[in-house]
């Protein structure tokens, strides 16, 4: 099993130095959202994370970098991800944000579900999509709505039981 500080070490290896925002975060984990197989973890996950500052422009939006680490606060899967978003200004205040990344998680690998108390992803690397609404509470501090999901997509097995989970982030944007 991967360990969190394995996670959190292969984190720091690809987030820059000069982050352009921080942000920490607490979501419910695995939740009924019709997406996926569902429930079978109970908890909180505490997330922590970074993206760059605006690497360019991408479909009408400011394409960032991030990278996250999402600790399980039980049994539940721990995991790291990284990926791009695209932060779309809906107003001066209020911004969408889609992303897609790649997770490698410390849960249980295995193609089949062998018990209902944990989630079998059927693949220790999975795609991270994650959609956020965000709130600038001044021109430094924002607040997100976000939801986070995890899938191999039936790439890897039958199987794809796949994960949501849904949470509020405090993100700290630095500096230009």
């Amino acid at each position: 099993m991967i360990r969190a500080t394995t996670l959190a070490a292969l984190l720091a290896a690809v987030i820059p130095a000069q982050a352009g925002e921080v942000f920490v975060g607490i979501f419910a984990h695995d939740l009924d959202l019709g997406l996926t197989a569902c429930c079978s973890e109970d908890g909180a996950d505490f997330q922590i994370g970074a993206r760059t500052g605006a690497l360019g422009r991408f479909l009408g939006g400011d394409l960032h970098a991030y990278g996250f680490l999402s600790v399980h606060d039980g049994v539940g899967a721990t995991f790291g991800a990284v990926g791009l978003a695209v932060r779309y200004d809906l107003s001066e205040t209020f911004y969408l944000q889609p992303g897609l990344g790649a997770a490698i998680h410390d849960g249980p690998g295995e193609e089949y579900q062998a018990t209902n108390d944990r989630i079998y992803y059927g693949s220790r690397v999975l795609f991270q999509p994650e959609l956020s609404l965000g709130w600038r509470l001044n021109e430094r501090l924002a607040a997100e709505l976000s939801w986070v999901h995890l899938s191999h997509a039936q790439l890897a097995s039958d199987q794809n039981p796949g994960m949501d989970e849904i949470g509020l982030r405090l993100v700290w944007r630095f500096g230009e």
